[in-house]
């Protein structure tokens, strides 16, 4: 009881504070959470849209393309894992005829500063006529902290070098495209099917998407990675939805198709 009189003065306040940071982040989290969900709701209704919750916000590519799965799989990242990745929302919305989902996930992990940490992701998908299946990745030049990789780093063919599911599923060779300069300076390319990738890609559509693409590998409006399989162009980044930039990159996406003879997926894709 001494001992309690002399260390109460102490341990009740830092608890309250305890409790008091808790609760100021759990104010903070639910204020964020209102935001992006009005800001995503806005933009549905602008495009004529809708927003989905999580009982139907499975992303069309689900069984090709687990969410979050560099953060999922594997022993270190089960290990390291609070709650497992699932899908929160989905934006679904027609653009120029293409049937377009915008998936949001997220994954709760052990965090280095904090008790844990939310990490999410968004995916982008169209739906697609049939094609081959193909891998368009741009070349990195440089780390995140933007270091100059040595130019066998920077060569290296990227993710784009690994077959997807389809093509592993098929037993299907998984070849890499000759993409015409200035697009093969800037991109690398794998198809099923690369004669008749590489015959789409024009010199003209290589120069129209490397203007487009933007300089920045993470920050330009062209993915990091384009995966074109199953009926499907898609692609993800390590990221929550940005209704103020999201169009950028699904525009450039959908103009791509278009210019490579891909037409809409008739009847639209529907969950």
């Amino acid at each position: 009881m001494d001992l309690l009189r002399v260390f109460a003065p102490i341990v009740v306040p830092l608890l309250a504070l305890v409790a008091l940071l808790f609760w100021w982040k759990w104010r903070g989290e639910r204020k964020d959470e209102r935001a992006h969900a009005d800001a995503l709701a806005a933009l549905a209704d602008a495009l004529g849209g809708q927003v989905v919750g999580a009982a139907g916000a499975r992303a069309w590519t689900t069984d090709l393309l687990t969410p979050l799965r560099n953060q999922a799989e594997g022993v270190v990242n089960r290990v390291g894992t609070v709650r497992r990745a699932r899908f929160e929302t989905a934006l679904d919305f027609q653009r120029g005829g293409w049937s377009v989902r915008v998936s949001e996930s997220s994954i709760v992990k052990h965090g280095v500063t904090t008790t844990s940490s939310t990490i999410h992701e968004h995916r982008i998908e169209v739906a697609t006529s049939p094609l081959p299946a193909t891998k368009l990745c741009r070349r990195v030049r440089s780390g995140f902290q933007g270091r100059p990789l040595t130019p066998a780093q920077a060569g290296d063919v990227g993710p784009a070098g690994e077959p997807p599911i389809t093509a592993v599923r098929e037993q299907r060779d998984w070849l890499p495209v000759r993409l015409p300069e200035p697009a093969s300076h800037e991109f690398t390319a794998f198809s099923t099917d690369p004669v008749a990738v590489s015959r789409a890609f024009t010199p003209q559509l290589a120069r129209w998407l490397v203007d487009e693409a933007g300089l920045s590998p993470f920050q330009g409006p062209m993915p990091v990675l384009l995966t074109i399989e199953g009926g499907y162009a898609y692609a993800t980044a390590a990221e929550r939805i940005a209704p103020e930039r999201l169009l950028t990159r699904v525009d450039l996406i959908l103009s791509l198709l278009n210019r490579i003879g891909a037409t809409p997926a008739h009847p639209p894709a529907t969950v």
